[in-house]
């Protein structure tokens, strides 16, 4: 019986790994970084691209036995593998996309039709040599950039393929060089609001070392971008409240645009659990120093920082798909990280027992 559920799970995870058809086709390499990233053959589906178990008969038994193998590592790497996966080549994330993009669509229109009715209702009320003018401010929208705006789905498959590379920042500044993939419907939108006369401002959590780079991504994309003031880089204050709170003083800001909580004014920040660890019942043997002490998680989620950030999109519920617009970014985000501080520089193997513990069991 042993047997048979380890087949199984192999087998699963065979066919899961089947079809991700990033990895498994033609790779381009960019003749000025040298970033090998994998793509779908040209002129082919996502579908067409991926290989078949009948062109391919070896494969299945390949995988199934890679799949026996497997190390916490690798293991931490296939449970991204569905998540990036989804974005890659569901049709249902691209309809939220396009959802997503749309709801602002409505928001520009309906601030232009009330802004179009103060102006009339000012005029009206205006006397000659009063000096009112037009008492509004200029309409403006704020967005973030990656998952919002850049795709970078296919640099995280390059993570799945090569996941020791999240230490070398030299990988990322490479992909920001040949990087140019937008989220379905972004541009039209952007392209869409800059023709009415609305502000765009983009607001990134890409640090200032980036900022040229991603200048030149939204010059080279054809993203309306009036001048650099228009991009704002991370202000390293742990939120983008600061931004927020300085264009709002000059703005009336038609909608926020984000895949993150924190990319709109309601406070959520990083909030990540403290590390606690177990110092009863561990064999000396198995410790050498602190660090090797296990995990106490069952402690750490007791006081889950991740309550708080949930409970601040609870009091803004009624903002949401009106002023906030949230686009889906299942591969990572602050939802995970929170689970422990400097969560991606833990061991795999505690980064599974805490994804897992942080779930709700139940009894059927």
């Amino acid at each position: 019986m042993k047997f048979m559920k380890k087949t199984l799970s192999s087998a699963m995870l065979a066919a899961c790994l089947l079809f991700l058809p990033v990895m498994e086709t033609a790779t381009a390499s960019n003749p000025e970084t040298g970033l090998a990233i994998a793509a779908p053959v040209s002129g082919q589906s996502a579908q067409a691209a991926a290989p078949s178990p009948e062109t391919h008969p070896s494969a299945t038994a390949t995988l199934q036995e890679e799949a026996q193998y497997l190390t916490a590592s690798q293991l931490a790497v296939k449970e991204r593998l569905l998540a990036v996966l989804w974005v890659y080549r569901s049709a249902e994330y691209r309809g939220l996309c396009y959802q997503a993009y749309n709801l602002a669509r409505m928001e520009v229109d309906r601030a232009l039709a009330q802004r179009k009715q103060e102006e009339k209702t000012a005029a009206s009320h205006h006397s000659p040599g009063d000096g009112t003018g037009n008492p509004s401010r200029p309409l403006a929208v704020i967005l973030d950039i990656d998952e919002t705006v850049a795709s970078n789905v296919l640099f995280e498959t390059y993570y799945l393929e090569h996941p020791d590379i999240k230490a070398d920042y030299r990988a990322w500044e490479k992909w920001l060089a040949q990087g140019r993939d937008l989220l379905p419907g972004a541009k039209d939108f952007l392209k869409y609001a800059d023709s009415r006369g609305i502000q765009i401002f983009y607001i990134t959590g890409r640090g200032p070392q980036d900022r040229d780079v991603t200048l030149s991504f939204l010059r080279k994309t054809g993203l309306p971008l009036p001048n650099a003031a228009h991009l704002r880089m991370n202000d390293r204050s742990g939120s983008k409240m600061n931004h927020f709170s300085a264009l709002a003083q000059r703005y009336d800001i038609v909608c926020y645009i984000g895949d993150n909580a924190g990319d709109f004014p309601i406070g959520a920040i990083r909030r990540e659990n403290k590390i606690i660890k177990k110092t009863q019942h561990t064999p000396s043997s198995a410790v050498k120093t602190k660090q090797d002490l296990p995990l106490d998680i069952t402690a750490m989620l007791k006081q889950d920082q991740n309550n708080a950030r949930n409970a601040q999109v609870d009091a803004n519920r009624k903002l949401f798909g009106t002023k906030f617009i949230l686009l889906p970014n299942p591969m990572y985000g602050d939802w995970e990280y929170n689970l422990a501080e400097n969560y991606r520089r833990l061991p795999p193997e505690q980064q599974i027992a805490l994804r897992k513990a942080a779930l709700k069991k139940i009894r059927l």
